[in-house]
């Protein structure tokens, strides 16, 4: 089975938009597979929404229960929380130039796993934030998105 990519950074962006704190019970409100495979249902199918949420738990990119029972079959999910630094490898690969650049990369060395993604758009950002003609490419890049 491959990983997507694109699942890990949607799924990432959607855990974003709602997941929150809940202070009357102080704890944070829930997203289950269920939820996710919903949302998702027209781009990804349940394999790659499991494995997705399955490999970002793995990597500690995500809290929450998730229970195979052993049987490497997803029996219970329930994500709480992005941690930081599930946050700070979102907050790399937000802009779609950084994303792009991170998945062309990543095909380039042949290496699709989570880490090698936050390393590679770690290194872009760097380079981004480093080099003036790297930022001015890359909003020139954005400028033509827009328009």
């Amino acid at each position: 089975m491959k990983l997507k990519p694109d699942c890990i950074r949607d799924v990432l962006l959607y855990l974003e938009s709602e997941l929150e704190v809940d202070l009357t019970k102080h704890n944070f409100t829930k997203i289950n597979l269920e939820q996710l495979k919903d949302h998702f249902s027209c781009i990804y199918n349940e394999e790659d929404i499991w494995y997705t949420v399955y490999n970002l738990k793995e990597i500690r990119f995500i809290d929450g229960r998730i229970n195979d029972g052993g049987s490497h079959k997803m029996m219970f999910c329930e994500i709480e929380n992005i941690t930081w630094n599930g946050h700070q490898f979102l907050n790399t690969i937000r802009p779609t130039s950084v994303w792009e650049a991170t998945k062309s990369g990543a095909s380039k060395l042949g290496i699709m796993s989570v880490s090698a993604l936050s390393m590679i758009s770690s290194e872009i950002t760097k380079a981004i934030i480093t080099k003036q003609e790297v930022i001015d490419g890359i909003l020139n890049k954005l400028n033509e998105l827009q328009q």
